[in-house]
């Protein structure tokens, strides 16, 4: 490989797209500043820069690595999400562009509500990119929240995306196979469930399928295991006129909503991303139960 960095860019390109990597002139460039640590200003300003050895065979190896599948985020062990860099590694979900919806649609409902204290609830917590984006944004001391997941590997990265953000006085994490270890009430709960039929998750991209956790994907047979669980026990952990906020899949929103109208909610929210696919949508109990 030629050592200027102008001819680095072509040269991770071709390595690229012959791997079939979609933009890979701008993945290539991503690679190249985020090996060499430079923003984007230094990026165009140094194109005759001279690259050494040393960083060449980096660049080298983390294009190899892409193009094998592996996703950028996943190289370096951070992704952008909702504005703020996150740490992710193997164990986790990536944030998709999409979720930010739920984020968005969170917020703007915690902006409405007028208690003095708001408690929080998100199930699969996972690198906690999704609830500690909501109180970043909210930035009030009435929010408290609980993040849970299942998998202690994925705990351990919101852990340190919680300590990265100042947040430890707000946001707790602990285990919990969705509501097994939850005992108080929230004013919301917020998920991004598995979704994915099993039967469909080996014709995903294989930068999905090889590279985000299995368990994080798999919504058993029909792809909607874990709306049935959110559905029969959430109502024991809502508070009165609490809400659930849940991100769903292409065309399950006729089978989520019968989901929940049969457990005694209903539909007060559902919101569709940019391609036009309803992705967001909101529950209310119809009357109230108690534990």
């Amino acid at each position: 490989m030629n050592n200027l960095l102008k001819s680095l860019i072509y040269d991770g390109k071709k390595v690229l797209l012959e791997s079939g990597v979609k933009n890979a002139m701008d993945e290539a460039r991503l690679i190249i500043k985020k090996t060499l640590k430079k923003n984007e200003l230094e990026f165009i300003n140094n194109q005759d820069l001279k690259i050494s050895s040393k960083q060449s065979n980096s660049i080298l190896h983390n294009f190899i690595e892409r193009s094998k599948g592996k996703p950028v985020s996943k190289i370096f062990g951070f992704k952008e999400f909702f504005s703020n860099e996150f740490i992710v590694n193997k164990n986790v979900l990536d944030p998709r562009p999409e979720t930010e919806l739920l984020v968005e649609l969170t917020i703007n409902i915690l902006f409405k509500i007028k208690f003095k204290k708001i408690s929080l609830l998100e199930l699969g917590v996972g690198s906690g990119c999704l609830i500690i984006s909501i109180l970043l944004f909210i930035k009030k001391n009435k929010v408290s929240a609980l993040g849970v997941d299942i998998s202690n590997k994925a705990l351990e990265i919101a852990d340190k995306n919680i300590k990265k953000f100042n947040l430890e006085k707000k946001l707790k994490v602990k285990k919990s196979d969705w509501f097994s270890d939850i005992h108080e009430k929230y004013d919301i709960i917020v998920s991004n469930p598995p979704y994915v039929k099993t039967s469909d998750i080996k014709n995903l991209d294989k930068e999905v399928k090889l590279y985000d956790p299995f368990i994080s994907l798999n919504g058993g047979f029909n792809g909607l295991r874990c709306f049935e669980k959110i559905a029969t026990n959430a109502k024991f952990h809502l508070k009165p006129d609490g809400i659930i906020l849940l991100e769903i899949g292409y065309g399950q929103m006729n089978s989520v909503k019968k989901i929940f109208e049969k457990m005694d909610y209903k539909i007060f929210l559902k919101e569709k991303d940019l391609q036009g696919i309803i992705r967001v949508v909101g529950f209310k109990l119809k009357k109230n139960f108690e534990c």
